[in-house]
């Protein structure tokens, strides 16, 4: 299932509002926009689910994250980089920004875990409206070219903003008609 990526990945997109971009197919568009839990999601479309983290730790979000973030600068932040794996197959690339305080509290030992897992149990997270890219590579794979799909959104839980971002890798079920 695993395999070897450089901390961090990063991810160069250009971010707009779902209404100014929109895929061909329905169903993708539905994966792209669906509020709920894209891990329960995923997890619903497989026989077998992983999370294989590329890495976490204090780091500064890039521009593009930082406009998102209106507690930039009073906290320490965190990047969290994983592949979430259905079938022992890449089907999402994440990357989220963390205030560093609830990395080293609430979230000490998320190891693994899928971060949603974390979000959608508890009902204090309240979710952003989506930003939605278009890629013309695959982050975790920049040789592979091809039009990949990508989700941001914004959660504040109390005085705290993270930032997740989602990119649906080429055999992700948002492309699969049935799914």
């Amino acid at each position: 299932m695993s395999q070897e990526y450089s901390f961090p990945v990063g991810l160069s997109a250009n971010w707009v509002n779902p209404t100014q971009l929109k895929p061909q197919q329905s169903l993708l568009n539905d994966w792209l926009l669906n509020t709920g839990s894209l891990t329960e999601r995923l997890q619903a479309n497989s026989s077998q689910f992983a999370v294989q983290v590329i890495g976490q730790k204090k780091l500064v979000p890039d521009s593009s994250e930082a406009r998102l973030l209106p507690d930039l600068h009073k906290y320490e932040w965190q990047i969290r980089e994983v592949v979430l794996y259905g079938d022992n197959q890449p089907w999402v690339y994440a990357r989220s920004v963390l205030p560093d305080f609830l990395c080293s509290t609430k979230w000490a030992g998320l190891g693994t875990q899928p971060l949603g897992q974390r979000i959608f149990n508890d009902d204090q997270f309240v979710r952003s409206g989506f930003e939605i890219a278009k890629l013309a590579c695959n982050p975790i794979n920049p040789i592979q070219k091809q039009t990949l799909w990508a989700r941001r959104s914004v959660f504040t839980m109390e005085a705290y903003h993270l930032l997740v971002a989602e990119v649906f890798l080429p055999n992700c079920p948002a492309y699969r008609s049935g799914a």
